[in-house]
């Protein structure tokens, strides 16, 4: 759907911070303030990303070479084109037609596949979308509706389609049940909060993300409408409702029920189901979730002190990874615990070897809460991220 300026009456007032770009975070050097974090306490709160938003594309979303090879393994010959970046290069394109859907907050659609197109106008986190062509250059073609019934014809990102629906429409009006952010994205190690719902505070709600997360509508400090999403089992009467959906169709197949674990908060009921492996073992557990053994770090290594670093924890579900669940991380490759950690790129480069109290780990993921001395380890479950919890570490490199 589009962007929209619609206003409606709300029965609820706070002050919120407006949200910025879509990569903004906050700076974990220093204390984070906000009552979300208080509330998740242990449950990785906003450090971290399983397939970020701006890199990774669903295992089921073919890029220029899967296509081909796709008509290649079918004996078929695909229909090619060529078409302008806008900078004066050529972009090979190779016809192809899927459903997807959108899984960045939000996208722009451009006339051509660069980011010098045109803006067409802007869609929104679920937003469905015929693929009609996949280009080479990291870009896919797609058709879609407006608001107003118009088709609009253009191009966007690739790494931001999903072949997967998580997003289950829903208009109603909903009691917050105790105190809790507003997040800008529906995830935990992603989302940044924007807002405060209070207790007792009725909003409209619009739709459901693996039943995990609620989508909502808030005003911000100047009196505009916007989009914001709270942990569902935040709602008065919906606790006892949250279910993780793992299929294509989030509307008609539910992966299971999360069940409840210790810990306090909004999400202290919910957690993955991973089946318990020892971490002698280097495996895939029953839910997908890959198992790495640890690695001490050698007598003789040299290292060199990073500084002071605030650590959490993060699972492959869908409270700590909203949209994303499959555990591919932004450089691509598979997650592994004891192993696989979520950094700050710009301060540690992706495949820098990291030493955190004495084990090390791969710096392979990243997200667009971490700003700055954020670490995010990955774990096998989210009742392991909740009772390993957050603390403050000096954290070194190897050299």
């Amino acid at each position: 759907m589009f962007l929209t300026g619609k206003k409606q009456e709300h029965k609820y007032e706070y002050t919120c911070r407006k949200n910025g770009s879509r990569d903004y975070g906050k700076d974990c050097s220093k204390d984070y303030a906000g009552d979300f974090s208080k509330i998740l306490c242990c449950a990785a709160v906003s450090c971290g990303m399983l397939l970020s938003q701006a890199a990774g594309v669903s295992a089921e979303v073919l890029d220029f070479a899967g296509v081909e090879a796709a008509y290649e393994e079918l004996g078929e010959t695909p229909g090619y084109y060529e078409i302008s970046d806008g900078e004066g290069e050529a972009v090979n394109t190779i016809e192809y037609e899927d459903i997807l859907y959108v899984t960045a907050r939000e996208t722009v659609i451009r006339s051509v596949p660069g980011d010098k197109g045109k803006e067409l106008g802007t869609v929104l986190l679920g937003t469905k979308l015929t693929q009609t062509a996949v280009c080479s250059n990291g870009w896919s073609k797609v058709v879609f509706q407006d608001e107003e019934g118009q088709t609009v014809i253009g191009y966007v990102q690739t790494d931001i389609l999903s072949d997967r629906n998580l997003m289950t429409k829903i208009e109603d009006t909903v009691t917050v049940a105790e105190d809790t952010d507003i997040l800008d994205y529906p995830s935990i190690k992603d989302g940044e909060a924007i807002g405060e719902a209070l207790e007792y505070d009725e909003l409209s709600r619009t739709a459901t993300v693996n039943g995990v997360w609620s989508r909502i509508l808030y005003e911000d400090e100047e009196g505009n409408e916007q989009i914001g999403y709270l942990p569902t089992s935040s709602l008065d009467g919906q606790d006892d409702q949250i279910t993780v959906v793992a299929s294509a169709d989030a509307e008609s197949e539910e992966a299971g029920t999360l069940h409840a674990s210790e810990g306090d908060g909004v999400f202290s009921e919910a957690v993955d189901g991973v089946k318990e492996v020892s971490d002698e073992e280097s495996t895939v557990s029953e839910a997908g979730v890959k198992i790495g053994s640890p690695v001490s770090v050698s007598s003789d290594a040299s290292l060199v002190s990073l500084g002071t670093f605030r650590v959490t924890h993060y699972c492959p579900c869908s409270i700590c990874c909203g949209p994303w669940t499959d555990g591919i991380t932004s450089t691509g490759v598979t997650a592994v615990t004891n192993h696989t950690i979520a950094v700050d790129p710009t301060q540690i480069a992706y495949g820098t070897k990291v030493v955190i109290n004495g084990q090390v780990y791969t710096a392979e993921d990243c997200g667009g809460a971490i700003k700055r001395n954020c670490i995010d380890v990955y774990v096998a479950s989210h009742a392991e991220a909740m009772q390993k919890g957050v603390y403050y570490t000096e954290v070194y490199a190897i050299q």
